[in-house]
């Protein structure tokens, strides 16, 4: 049996949750140096950390600075509580 692909699972690949380094480039079409650059300046998202030494970046976070990249402007203040459960829970705020 020939193997189909449905419209779900393409649907699912482009509604990824993270994006890896291959994909941004390729959806933003920057270079990898200028990832990390714009990154370094607080003008691109940073990566999160996926587990282990995989990174990769947040779907929103990518459709906001494609959105308006010249307005993009990174999340300074980040707040650490401790939920009811225990759990430590980051509360980030624009500045």
């Amino acid at each position: 049996m020939p193997h189909a692909t449905d419209a779900a699972t393409v649907s699912q690949h482009l509604d990824a949750a993270f994006y890896r380094l291959n994909d941004v480039i390729r959806i933003t079409a920057l270079s990898r140096s200028s990832i990390y650059r714009r990154i370094a300046a607080g003008e691109f998202p940073p990566q999160v950390s996926l587990g282990g030494r995989a990174t990769g970046w947040r779907r929103e976070a990518l459709q906001a600075w494609i959105g308006d990249p010249s307005g993009f402007r990174l999340l300074t203040s980040c707040e650490v509580q401790q939920s009811t459960s225990g759990a430590r829970v980051r509360r980030v705020a624009a500045p």
